[in-house]
């Protein structure tokens, strides 16, 4: 930082000339005070250092203004100890983070908690249930990375000012894990935290996930559950089906069987403990998922060497007004969206995406097109002929006819597999991922595998359902 001028005046002290004395409004280290305090002495021997813009006290003297301007040779080490003071306090905190993430992967929550601020009961509780937490998981990998520090601009930074004084540090935080059995790459989480000198070291007075969605080790007790290709997190008081575990795994199984082998064979399945848990834990309110039973989502925050966290979620509300074979069938559906990399946030055409998860999930079931399709096979009845593909704003959760527009997709897919092939299907799939411009992905794949446009198959998907109803 370059200090363009300073302002100097003189002033009294018991009625007689004052020592030189000098004032700032910035805490310097390392003896910078001194520095900048010897060369206004040089300067000016007598004058005192006001603040840019504050008066003298009563009763003083008249004052004289002088504007010194700091050269560059004096800018240059100030701007040199300011920035080793940072490294040396970013090292230190990065230090702290080491022994906090070997705490965690060697399972010791004594020294985990050693390395918080423990001055609030509130905080200590939600740490020591974050490492019990994480003491149930099969992590091989724990590590942090400082991503940033926060500035003044943020609102955490400058509460936790507030809180615990202007030495206080908050920074970005990346966290890089993996569980023992998922994958040869690791996956990075998102947290935000603070830190405090305290003696010769830091402590973590804030700890905050900051992801795209939440951790469920910070937001509630786990017990983990854990299979050759499944890790199942039951949060608090969620009581899951007994043979969930067992329908998961023979879903896996089935998508590498449909789908093929080049994707992770693994999943991690959540169970919350109600519907507003899920709603936390997503980051929305719990009502914008009474219609689902469950979904998939990925979060990316890593580079290449580094995987997306890909998670179904259950909706325990929803999952408990199915029966056995309708969890199946959720199951194989979410779980295809894993694979396929649908959980990814993308433009991707929904039909196209959600149609093929519908279908797969169905596949082999014995459920007649009449029960699938039901809704759809009504409003057509009713002269209501849907005169397109679902598209992305028909999958919103708080469509009320949420029901149509993947039944619709289902039969367009099925049409593709009952006109082409179910390969022709998985072909016109793999193609639309591989194009440049999602809004153009589906119709060029339709082109060059099957011969026809978007146009072509909109019009005898609506002949089919018509005929059909």
């Amino acid at each position: 930082m370059a200090i363009m001028s300073e302002s100097f005046a003189q002033s009294a002290h018991d009625g007689k000339s004052a020592p030189t004395h000098f004032y700032s409004r910035i805490r310097f280290w390392f003896g910078l005070a001194t520095v900048i305090a010897l060369l206004a002495v040089a300067a000016v021997p007598t004058l005192l250092l006001l603040p840019a813009g504050s008066k003298p006290a009563p009763g003083a003297p008249p004052s004289v203004a002088i504007t010194i301007p700091v050269s560059p040779t004096v800018a240059a080490p100030v701007a040199g100890l300011l920035a080793e003071q940072a490294r040396r306090d970013q090292n230190a905190i990065s230090q702290v983070l080491n022994i906090r993430a070997n705490a965690v992967t060697a399972k010791q929550t004594d020294a985990f908690l050693q390395t918080t601020e423990q001055s609030s009961v509130d905080f200590t509780t939600k740490q020591l249930r974050l490492i019990t937490n994480l003491n149930q998981l099969p992590l091989e990998q724990w590590d942090y990375e400082l991503d940033g520090k926060l500035d003044g601009t943020s609102s955490l930074a400058r509460q936790v000012r507030r809180t615990f004084g202007s030495n206080a540090q908050t920074y970005q935080v990346k966290v890089r894990y993996a569980l023992t059995g998922f994958g040869d790459k690791p996956t990075v989480a998102l947290r935000t935290m603070s830190f405090i000198p305290q003696g010769q070291t830091w402590k973590v007075v804030s700890d905050i996930d900051s992801g795209r969605f939440r951790q469920p080790w910070d937001e509630n007790y786990l017990s983990v559950v854990q299979g050759p290709d499944v890790l199942m997190m039951v949060m608090g008081s969620a009581k899951p089906t007994p043979s969930l575990m067992q329908q998961a795994s023979q879903a896996v199984a089935a998508v590498t069987t449909f789908w093929g082998s080049d994707w992770q064979r693994k999943v991690e399945i959540v169970i919350p403990a109600s519907q507003r848990e899920l709603g936390n834990l997503l980051r929305r309110n719990g009502a914008d998922y009474s219609s689902l039973a469950a979904l998939a989502t990925a979060e990316g925050n890593g580079g290449p060497d580094d995987v997306p966290t890909n998670v179904v979620w259950v909706n325990p509300s929803g999952f408990a007004k199915i029966n056995s074979l309708g969890r199946t069938i959720v199951l194989r559906h979410e779980i295809l969206h894993v694979a396929t990399g649908a959980a990814i946030p993308n433009d991707f055409p929904l039909w196209l995406e959600e149609g093929t998860a519908e279908y797969f999930g169905y596949k082999d079931s014995g459920v007649k097109q009449d029960v699938i399709a039901a809704n759809l096979l009504q409003a057509t009845r009713s002269g209501q002929v849907p005169t397109r593909l679902p598209t992305t704003k028909d999958f919103s959760p708080l469509n009320g006819q949420l029901d149509q527009a993947y039944e619709g997709s289902w039969w367009a897919v099925r049409y593709i597999v009952q006109t082409y092939s179910e390969q022709a299907l998985l072909r016109v799939y793999r193609n639309a991922l591989g194009q440049a411009d999602p809004a153009t992905a589906a119709d060029r794949a339709l082109r060059e595998e099957l011969g026809i446009d978007t146009a072509q198959l909109t019009a005898a998907w609506r002949a089919s359902i018509r005929a059909a109803a």
